[in-house]
């Protein structure tokens, strides 16, 4: 397919995701700068961990504890999946397997192959409970999935494979020997080391906060690889609308203070049991505690749709 055959939507995405003319890495020794803010901001809790119970930092972990530390710790055993929750999860598996499709794709047969291979990973992820949905249940998820599906279809060109195309990408930096982990799991990247684009799909609207969880992706990919990505993009499958950001020295710093700000506050209300701070914001909507935190339904209540 050439740019002529892509639809606007489709040329929008290159248009913003491709690499300009002129296009200059960040120098190698910022990578280093940064590593060495990391191992200074985060020395002292280090100092208080054992390599028998180390700390694991995600994007889930920073984000729910940066919004409210409340909803953080209401939320660390409370999990369950909806099918709301997981029809993100098929979309993300049937863009793994279009990525290596052989032949014309069909998006509901796609769709009904991912839920086929989420359903026999055994003890990962949503496996028990798409093998539990009622057949009612099974057709509405495997809707919302083809829906989202053919909206990453419309909007995104084919992915050539000289692009790099990786799904799912999980990647770890161990720091102190073991005593924190950054952990990260991409939704889509494009390119090689050096020049990675890292995409963030969203089957919403995008928040101020989906630009920090990229950072951190960003970060992780830069001490992992010691090769900072390019550009960072959340794209919105609902607007068909990307938010990106280029990787700079000053993106990477803004992910060190989150991250050992995060790391801290987690570790004092995990294992110092530190009184947490409310911080009333749109997660107020699925929070454990909506039903007797006052501040979250005083939020609530007033309506936020329009900030």
């Amino acid at each position: 397919m050439t740019t002529n055959e892509l639809n606007p939507m489709q040329q929008n995405v290159v248009d913003v995701l491709g690499k300009p003319a002129g296009w200059v890495p960040l120098p190698l020794s910022v990578i280093d700068a940064v590593r060495e803010q990391v191992e200074t901001g985060l020395a002292p809790l280090a100092k208080k961990l054992s390599p028998d119970r180390p700390l694991f930092i995600s994007k889930s972990s920073l984000t729910a504890v940066h919004g409210c530390e409340a909803n953080y710790l209401a939320s660390l055993d409370s999990f369950e999946w909806t099918i709301l929750n997981v029809r993100g999860t098929v979309m993300h598996k049937a863009v793994e397997l279009a990525i290596n499709w052989r032949g014309p794709i069909e998006p509901a047969l796609l769709v009904d192959e991912a839920l086929a291979r989420l359903e026999d990973e055994e003890s990962r992820g949503p496996s028990e409970f798409i093998a539990r949905l009622s057949a009612g249940e099974r057709a509405q998820l495997r809707s919302y999935a083809v829906d989202l599906y053919t909206k990453f279809e419309e909007s995104f060109p084919p992915l050539k494979a000289a692009w790099r195309p990786v799904t799912e990408s999980a990647a770890r930096v161990e720091l102190f020997g073991g005593l924190i982990f950054l952990s990260t799991r991409v939704d889509l990247t494009l390119g090689g080391p050096g020049s990675k684009v890292i995409i963030d799909l969203k089957s919403g609207r995008i928040y101020s906060n989906h630009r920090e969880d990229l950072r951190f992706y960003a970060l992780v990919e830069s001490l992992r690889s010691g090769q900072p990505p390019r550009r960072l993009a959340t794209y919105s499958l609902e607007s068909a609308r990307a938010d990106v950001e280029e990787v700079s020295e000053g993106v990477l710093q803004a992910a060190v203070r989150r991250v050992i700000g995060g790391a801290n506050a987690i570790y004092e209300l995990t294992r110092e049991d530190r009184e947490p701070k409310l911080s009333p914001g749109a997660h107020c909507r699925w929070c454990p505690l909506r039903e007797t935190c006052e501040t979250g339904q005083q939020f609530l209540e007033r309506g936020f749709e329009d900030d």
